[in-house]
């Protein structure tokens, strides 16, 4: 790539876009583990989910906060923060092996480097896109690393009982990547084009929006995901405890079907049309009554069904969230407003740990009805905001 090149700015997009890989890798290869560490590090199932959970910690400041501060200095720089994040959450989560408290710092260190390059990396390869072809690549290459995280992990697991060699294996990947990216690309020095003009700030009408519409179906994006490969693997008899190849597929099938399904349902996305967020939240619904299904028959095969629905809801809800947030949001806000969809969309990757919870004191059938009663309560929400898209009735709803 020559110099003149770079300088006018034509990086290709899918550079930055395996940073999401990356960042997407790290921050799910624990989760095909989870079982692992119960039966051979000790680890309770809270503890374990607790794990999970802390990755929230480094996120919601990095959401928050680096998404304003990349709208302002420029998405590259912040995308090289988000890789050494990433690599440093890796080699600290290795150190686990010695105390407990490595694996809470290093889940703490990849949520930091998953915020900013959900935020930043996420608005560069909008940057680089054109129209609405953004919003696909970028939530596919962020459920691409969800889904190849845990496979890697859990195959090198498997193979020889040491989850040190597989965070090596992504601290050396994601080392090699950062050296490409510091010095092959370039950024160009230009604001987004966004709907309300150059270098704007977002409608209050499209606030409005942004608040009725996709705030309401958010927590179900990584909701559905969390649930699919953390809680229906310990609904399932004989998966709960102690299967890492059950666990391995369970994240792999969830996220896999998460990341097929966007191709296909992008051809439907209207952002001026709440149906395909509708069509998401539906999908929800059904994969939470089927885990009712499975918390009462305990079957695994059941349990693979509802972990297809369940990723078919992500890869759905991540569509078409992701690309209202980049239609609403003016040139100025694009990081800030995803950073927000964002921090909502992680509030469903708690459900896990409140399960574990809730399971010391009532039968889990009753924690998956509630969650699909919330379910419900946001569809309800998204069909009554459908107004702020300019339509009234159904043809707000029908793509």
């Amino acid at each position: 790539m020559s110099r003149r090149h770079l300088s006018t700015g034509a990086t290709p997009w899918w550079l930055p876009g395996i940073c999401l890989v990356l960042t997407g890798w790290c921050a799910n290869q624990y989760v095909s583990l989870i079982n692992w560490y119960q039966q051979f590090r000790d680890l309770s199932e809270f503890e374990a989910m607790l794990v999970m959970g802390s990755y929230l910690v480094g996120m919601i400041p990095a959401l928050a906060f680096g998404g304003p501060l990349a709208d302002r200095f420029g998405r590259k720089p912040f995308s090289l923060i988000a890789l050494a994040s990433s690599i440093l959450g890796s080699l600290v989560m290795a150190a686990g092996a010695l105390n407990v408290a490595g694996l809470y710092a290093g889940r703490v260190f990849t949520g930091f480097g998953m915020g900013l390059a959900m935020v930043a990396i996420t608005s560069w390869v909008k940057l680089l896109s054109p129209g609405a072809a953004g919003a696909t690549r970028a939530a596919l290459c962020t459920s691409l690393g969800f889904a190849v995280g845990p496979i890697i992990s859990g195959a090198i697991v498997g193979a020889s009982a040491h989850p040190e060699i597989a965070y090596a294996a992504h601290a050396l990947a994601t080392i090699a990547w950062l050296v490409l990216i510091a010095v092959a690309t370039g950024e160009p020095r230009v604001p987004f084009a966004g709907p309300a003009g150059i270098g704007s700030q977002t409608t209050p009408e499209n606030r409005r929006r942004f608040i009725r519409i996709v705030l309401p179906s958010a927590p179900w994006v990584f909701g559905m995901a969390a649930t699919g490969f953390a809680v229906v693997p310990a609904l399932s008899d004989g998966a709960g405890g102690s299967n890492l190849l059950y666990s391995t597929v369970a994240v792999a099938v969830t996220m896999g079907m998460g990341t097929i399904i966007q191709p296909f349902v992008r051809r439907f996305n209207n952002v001026r049309k709440i149906s395909l967020l509708m069509a998401g939240l539906a999908t929800a619904l059904a994969a939470l009554l089927l885990m009712m299904a499975v918390s009462l028959t305990g079957s695994e095969l059941v349990g693979v069904f509802a972990f297809i629905l369940s990723g078919a809801a992500n890869g759905i809800l991540l569509v078409a969230g992701l690309s209202q947030v980049l239609d609403l949001a003016g040139s100025a806000d694009v990081g800030k407003l995803t950073g927000r969809f964002y921090m909502v969309c992680f509030i469903g990757f708690t459900f896990p740990t409140l399960f574990a919870l809730w399971r010391l004191i009532a039968h889990p059938v009753l924690f998956i009805g509630i969650l699909a009663l919330l379910c419900l309560g946001s569809m309800v929400l998204v069909y009554r905001g459908r107004t702020e898209l300019g339509g009234t009735g159904l043809e707000a709803v029908n793509g």
